[in-house]
């Protein structure tokens, strides 16, 4: 009785992982039903003590996770578009939360795999990113800019590419991924949700936009709407420095910005280095004008040319065309990044080291010539531009529609943040757009709540609080009804905590230790 005992217990063990392992397999995985797409391959395997170092879209509590899951790809194509789509979802082998959490891109690119995938799937979730049939070079990078993809030959549009990326392939992949979670657990997700920064927040809101029965609750962080405008607009400030023939050393144009944090930063009622009201922050670069910096261990001065340079990114082309330009960044914004990007010699001698992200779209979507020099453009061909980008792609990627009542008539909510100090996108363009939405829907505050960020950058980063309980804060608005007063920000410097409020409230310094979040208060 006992050899038998062990004899069925070596059996069962055995036999268990034989289980486990056939329904994390192809035969096992129903194919997906997709409308208008075939279904190519389906592959599927379990990773067990996979690592990875990854983080949520819009969080800085990033690490190195340990997961165990089912890995699928599904491939698919959609007939007479010559594209190729890998979706990837990743079940967990144990402890799922009964949800569904598709992922976002950001910069050129649908999709950041495991970068995202793994802290999804950590966290409970069973989870899907897509790579949109773009070709992928280097899946982790965090800010993709390569659009040659874009462009079938010279002066042709992929458009069937460029639809993949505006929204087909992430609608595609959240109906892959919720059809194969129900295919793996027998049961469908109880709820499902998307998350993504920058162009994954304009994934988002596009999801909301266009398809809105696909989520229960989005939350879409910084995201890139009005893309076709700000990307282009954002070359306005290299546009006056090719025009002047004068590109600042990088620790002068961080002179400036020093200068502008120092004049606003009491506004809120405390010093911390934030400019939390930015609307009051009425200094111009030329105030700053003669001011000393250190550069090197080198005293210097900031010079007007140099001023006229720094307030173009501030301003933005918007102060120059409202009909074609678009809004600058905020005055803390890291302008080195990608608005004043510059690189010196040994001798201080500077010149434009440009952004890919501006620099490609004029390349491949405007000009579609990805030989074009944009270093000696007229102002009058700048304007030229834009104006064309706008005309050409303001359908497909703007994704500024700002009715949302069918994504609220399906219950839907959406959570959307911005870093007031974002050195990518300037928050007037996120602002506007809900200010949108609220003229259409005065009551849009019921099911879409927008919160701003003081301090924080593009996504993460920065000197400000994130808030990373905002996926969180969005589950417990879907699934209980208690929508997010405050959005909960910890990790900022100096362990900085903040309560972010909901537009257009803003943070207004009661008293108190400033590193509490007890010692603010959200006012007009």
């Amino acid at each position: 009785m006992v050899v038998f005992s062990r004899t069925l217990f070596s059996l069962v063990a055995i036999l268990v992982p034989i289980a486990s392992a056939s329904r994390c397999s192809p035969a096992f995985i129903v194919k997906p039903n997709l409308p208008g797409a075939t279904i190519l391959d389906i592959q599927a395997q379990e990773r067990h003590n996979f690592s990875a170092v990854s983080l949520g879209p819009g969080t800085n509590e990033g690490g190195r996770y340990t997961i165990s899951f089912c890995n699928i790809t599904v491939t698919h194509t959609h007939a007479g578009w010559n594209d190729t789509i890998h979706t990837q979802v990743w079940l967990p082998l144990e402890e799922w939360n009964g949800r569904f959490q598709a992922l976002g891109g950001g910069g050129y690119a649908t999709g950041f795999g495991e970068t995202y995938l793994t802290y999804a799937v950590a966290s409970g979730f069973a989870s899907a990113s897509t790579y949109g049939g773009l070709p992928v070079t280097n899946g982790k990078d965090s800010m993709p800019t390569d659009l040659s993809w874009a462009l079938s030959s010279e002066n042709n549009v992929n458009w069937f590419l460029l639809e993949d990326y505006a929204s087909k392939a992430t609608s595609d992949m959240a109906v892959i991924g919720q059809q194969v979670t129900q295919s793996y657990y027998k049961k469908p997700a109880n709820y499902s949700y998307f998350a993504g920064c920058s162009g994954g927040g304009r994934q988002g809101l596009q999801m909301a936009q266009k398809y809105p029965d696909l989520f229960d609750g989005i939350l879409a962080v910084a995201p890139a709407l009005n893309l076709q405008r700000f990307i282009p607009a954002g070359f306005w400030s290299s546009q006056v420095m090719n025009e002047i023939n004068v590109y600042p050393l990088p620790c002068e144009v961080e002179a400036f910005t020093k200068a502008a944090v120092e004049a606003c930063d009491r506004l809120d009622g405390v010093e911390d280095g934030i400019i939390s009201d930015p609307d009051r922050c009425h200094v111009r670069a030329f105030d700053f004008v003669g001011k000393r910096y250190t550069c090197d261990g080198i005293q210097k001065s900031l010079s007007a040319d140099s001023a006229k340079i720094i307030q173009a990114a501030w301003s933005g082309s918007h102060s120059v065309s409202e009909i074609d330009g678009w809004y600058g960044v905020n005055k803390d914004a890291a302008l080195g990044t990608a608005y004043v990007s510059t690189k010196c010699s040994v001798n201080n001698t500077c010149y434009s080291s440009g952004s890919d992200l501006f620099g490609n779209w004029l390349r491949y979507l405007v000009a579609k010539d990805p030989n074009l020099s944009i270093s000696n453009m007229t102002q009058k061909e700048f304007f030229d531009a834009l104006r064309s980008s706008n005309l050409e792609y303001s359908g497909m990627l703007g994704t500024n529609d700002p009715d949302l009542s069918r994504f609220k008539a399906n219950g839907g909510k959406v959570i959307a943040w911005q870093g007031m100090a974002d050195e990518v996108i300037p928050p007037l363009g996120t602002i506007a757009y809900y200010e949108e939405v609220l003229k259409h829907d005065p009551k849009a505050h019921d099911f879409y709540r927008f919160f701003e960020a003081p301090g924080v950058g593009h996504c993460y980063g920065g000197l400000g609080p994130v808030p990373n309980e905002a996926m969180s804060q969005l589950l417990e608005w879907v699934e209980n009804g208690h929508a997010p007063a405050v959005l909960h920000a910890t990790k900022g410097s100096n362990n900085t905590a903040r309560h972010l409020c909901p537009y257009p409230l803003r943070q207004k310094y009661i008293g108190g230790d400033p590193r509490n979040a007890t010692s603010f208060t959200c006012a007009k």
